[in-house]
């Protein structure tokens, strides 16, 4: 009996000492406020100042690089290659002779028709003589004047078409390709020499008519041909009708001389279309977007430190790369928040600290 009450006065004296240490009167109470974010001063963020910048807004299409002076020469002439007289890589000029067709059937009717022409002219010659004398009818001297003008006119003829046997180079250029080979048929229209001028280029290329308003003649405009060179230059023409299978105007530019393209080389066309040397730019990383689908950043306002966020509504305009023009809500001068404003509401203090 001793025994059991010992123990039960210990257990109770136990559960008193746990009851009088689970109090925490011997603690200090902790302070919620304190310890969350909200009872925070502010919340640090960085800022950028708005100041004028130049802005340059350029859209591409694509194109391909030409040239008038690409000519595939052909014979109007039928018969045997007699001689080939230039080699693919030459230079040639003007009018220089490139290959001759065999021209021996029209050298033999020209002999032929040679001396009916010299009989014409004696005869007229006569008929003339004597007309001037009165002498003779009229229809004789007529008939005798006309035979003189066919024969003349049936000569110059087989002279034209003996020309047309020798094929000559249109303009100044180098000899690309040579098909013709001696002792072969030339057949009127089948190819036998390309002659190509690199001197006076182009791009040709298509613009969709959504931008049609948008360019005009002189536009500044750069053509890249990936692997070869990048040039500068203008628009020089503008076409005056939209394809209406691909909605789609088209625009040539000019090539200065000296440049690596080729005809039918692939070019990539940069037209600049906007041009500011002033103006207010945000990296698109900074614009937001509220419930309401409108764009808009945060404004630091006041001096110092600390300072109040404002929420600032925006006109975008343009872009150009990961920059965006600014059409208006903001003016030069103004604090941009350029770091921290996810994390920010409408009227808090923010902490301005270096970036």
């Amino acid at each position: 009996m001793t025994f059991s009450v010992r123990l039960m006065a210990a257990a109770v004296g136990c559960m008193t000492f746990l009851v009088w240490t689970g109090c925490g009167s011997g603690g200090d109470p902790v302070d919620e406020a304190a310890a969350s974010p909200e009872g925070r001063s502010g919340i640090n963020v960085a800022v950028m100042e708005v100041v004028p910048q130049p802005f340059t807004h350029r859209f591409s299409v694509q194109g391909n690089v030409e040239t008038d002076r690409n000519a595939l020469l052909t014979s109007e002439f039928g018969g045997r290659i007699e001689s080939v007289l230039v080699r693919e890589g030459a230079q040639v000029q003007a009018g220089d002779a490139l290959v001759k067709v065999d021209t021996d059937v029209l050298d033999r009717s020209m002999a032929e028709l040679q001396t009916q022409l010299d009989l014409a002219q004696v005869v007229f010659e006569r008929q003339n003589r004597l007309w001037k004398q009165n002498i003779g009818s009229e229809i004789e001297f007529l008939q005798a004047k006309a035979q003189l003008e066919s024969l003349e006119r049936s000569m110059s003829t087989v002279n034209e078409q003996k020309d047309m046997a020798v094929i000559r180079a249109p303009f100044a250029g180098v000899v690309d390709r040579c098909l013709a080979k001696a002792g072969e048929f030339a057949v009127p229209g089948a190819p036998l020499v390309r002659i190509v001028n690199l001197r006076e280029m182009k791009v040709r290329a298509m613009v969709s008519d959504h931008y049609a308003g948008r360019i005009s003649k002189g536009m500044p405009a750069q053509v890249i041909v990936s692997g070869v060179d990048t040039i500068a230059t203008k628009v020089g023409r503008i076409g005056q009708f939209i394809n209406p299978s691909n909605r789609s105007l088209e625009i040539t530019l000019p090539l200065p001389e000296g440049t690596s393209f080729l005809p039918n080389m692939y070019a990539s066309v940069w037209l600049e279309d906007v041009k500011l040397d002033s103006a207010i730019v945000l990296p698109s990383s900074l614009i937001q977007q509220d419930i309401e689908g409108k764009e808009f950043v945060f404004v630091a306002e006041g001096s110092g430190p600390t300072r109040i966020a404002v929420k600032q509504l925006l006109e975008i305009g343009l872009g150009s790369g990961d920059n965006l023009l600014v059409e208006r809500g903001l003016s030069f001068g103004q604090n941009v928040i350029s770091k921290g404003g996810s994390r920010i509401v409408a009227g808090q203090e923010v902490n301005i600290i270096a970036e």
